[in-house]
């Protein structure tokens, strides 16, 4: 995660030194823009640059990084009716390079592109009462426990929006709606002690257990950006 955030830094930077030299070249309007973005989503919260492809805005490429993350800290929950507690942390992101295409001559978009998903579960899950049979308690340590793990892989995105990533004025807002297509991921688990002969898939239980699990091979997501655009902008830039 470290080497990502330390990758988007650089890009920043480099893309602010292009964006200096191209303003003591010429005197001319900026024939492209940057924009730089604060994006609050159901996967993460994060930061993005973009820049102008074409004159007229209608292509646009964002560079966008997100984040988010949560201990699960003595939760619980229950599995065939039985109470259980529940430790580990559930973690949401992704870093990708994504494509925004105006089709019209409004803020519009379709977006497409492929990110690297950083969305992960690790839980331990046991018993949180002891169990006494006759005269003999059980605690929850000899019980055993359920350790549970799973993560997504690298996957393509699509999206629909209205906004743009490069205001026509100095600040705007933007929404957007979308997926990835991350196939369905493998959960892996394991258990000890007398919890070993449990088989996850003849048992139920509540969304604390699975925390960011999703059984079919889509995962939704729902943006809400702030954009500053970069420097001046040519007046050609967007169509009215």
């Amino acid at each position: 995660m470290k080497k990502s955030i330390l990758f988007l830094f650089i890009y920043v930077g480099l893309a602010n030194i292009n964006f200096a030299q191209d303003i003591t070249s010429s005197n001319n309007p900026l024939k492209h823009s940057l924009g730089l973005g604060l994006n609050l989503s159901t996967n993460g919260i994060g930061i993005q640059l973009a820049h102008s492809i074409l004159k007229n805005g209608k292509l646009v490429a964002r560079l966008e990084g997100r984040y988010y993350f949560i201990d699960i800290n003595n939760q619980e929950t229950y599995i065939n009716q039985i109470k259980m507690q529940v430790n580990g942390f559930i973690k949401r992101g992704s870093i990708g390079v994504l494509l925004d295409y105006h089709p019209f001559k409004n803020p519009f978009k379709i977006s497409a592109g492929f990110s690297i998903l950083l969305n992960e579960v690790s839980n331990l899950v046991k018993r949180k009462d002891s169990l006494q049979v006759g005269n003999i308690m059980i605690s929850p340590d000899e019980m055993g426990s359920i350790s549970l793990n799973y993560n997504v892989q690298p996957s393509p995105y699509f999206g629909v929006g209205y906004g743009n990533a490069i205001p026509k004025k100095r600040i705007g807002i933007t929404a957007e709606i979308g997926f990835y297509y991350t196939n369905i991921p493998k959960i892996n688990y394991k258990t000890n002690g007398m919890l070993e002969p449990v088989n996850l898939s003849n048992v139920t239980a509540n969304g604390v257990f699975f925390g960011d699990y999703y059984n079919f091979p889509f995962l939704p997501v729902y943006n809400l950006g702030l954009n500053i655009r970069l420097g001046k902008i040519n007046r050609k830039m967007y169509l009215d």
